[in-house]
């Protein structure tokens, strides 16, 4: 993914939530410690990560996509980018952040919760 692609996708995540909640939401663009981000996704690709991490190593610097819930950031989309910058020895990340104007009814903290993710540190990594 591109960075371009990474804001169009932002885009289209959050013109979903908005019709999913009925609630407008604001996009904020800057860099977010890897500490704060909680993942959605509790297993990853060890094919996909090993082709992201080589990427990074070249400067790719595609955004992650996250989700600010009540003073907690949930990653929606880039959960290899997070995890491979993380293992790399980086503190930041770029992210772009979907912020709904009001409080939304969403499960993101349940569902998180269920599969015991809290981390970077809490996701599998698949082999092929």
């Amino acid at each position: 993914m591109t960075r371009e692609e990474a804001f169009k996708r932002a885009e289209r995540i959050k013109k979903e939530n908005e019709v999913l909640y009925g609630v407008p939401f604001e996009l904020e663009h800057k860099y977010l410690p890897l500490d704060v981000l909680i993942p959605t996704q509790w297993e990853l690709s060890e094919k996909k990560l090993l082709v992201v991490l080589q990427e990074i190593a070249h400067g790719y610097d595609a955004p992650v996509i996250v989700l600010e819930h009540k003073g907690n950031y949930y990653i929606l989309d880039g959960h290899h980018r997070a995890y491979a910058r993380k293992k790399l020895g980086f503190s930041q990340i770029e992210a772009i952040i979907l912020k709904p104007i009001k409080e939304i009814p969403t499960k993101i903290e349940e569902s998180v919760k269920k599969v015991r993710l809290k981390s970077l540190d809490d996701i599998v990594i698949a082999k092929e």
